[in-house]
């Protein structure tokens, strides 16, 4: 018990420091992007320029960082002429950019609220975890111990690694 219990808890360690890795890098790549109040209504230019230039630089095959800096300026100046009340999350921009007019304006700003919104994290994996453990469980209740149960649970959970061996 004492081994599946450390087992256990060393999973949950690695997914929990993963988790908090790719959320992160998250943060640094879309973490202006995420922040609609300083995108939308900030004054601090420089910054963004340089958060525009380093999503840009990631996704070049999407859109272009210089011209989706400018095209946050241009909203800036469009949402503070036409909206009485302050757009608070990407979801609400997006929404904003989409009702405004078709497809030729603000494309990049356009696409990295839309990557923004899809992208997920690869968090899937202790989920994926006790999924596996219930089928097994529900598999083979009646004939297996539980030093087999878990080991099975283990072997079903790390599959690419044992299918790699």
């Amino acid at each position: 018990m004492e081994r599946v219990m450390k087992s256990t808890l060393d999973r949950i360690h690695m997914e929990i420091n993963e988790r908090f890795f790719r959320l992160n890098e998250m943060d640094l790549k879309f973490g202006f992007l995420l922040n609609v109040e300083e995108l939308c209504y900030g004054h601090n230019t420089d910054v963004l320029l340089g958060n525009c230039k380093n999503l840009g630089d990631f996704y070049s095959r999407d859109f272009n960082g210089l011209e989706l800096h400018d095209e946050i300026l241009d909203c800036r100046m469009l949402l503070s002429s036409r909206l009485p009340e302050k757009i608070k999350t990407p979801e609400q921009l997006l929404q904003f950019i989409v009702s405004y007019g078709d497809e030729s304006v603000f494309p990049n700003l356009r696409i990295a609220l839309q990557i923004l919104l899809t992208i997920a994290t690869p968090i899937a994996s202790c989920e994926r975890s006790f999924s596996k453990l219930k089928l097994i469980l529900s598999y083979l209740r009646a004939s297996t111990g539980q030093k087999r149960l878990c080991d099975l649970a283990l072997l079903s959970i790390e599959k690419a690694v044992t299918e790699k061996n």
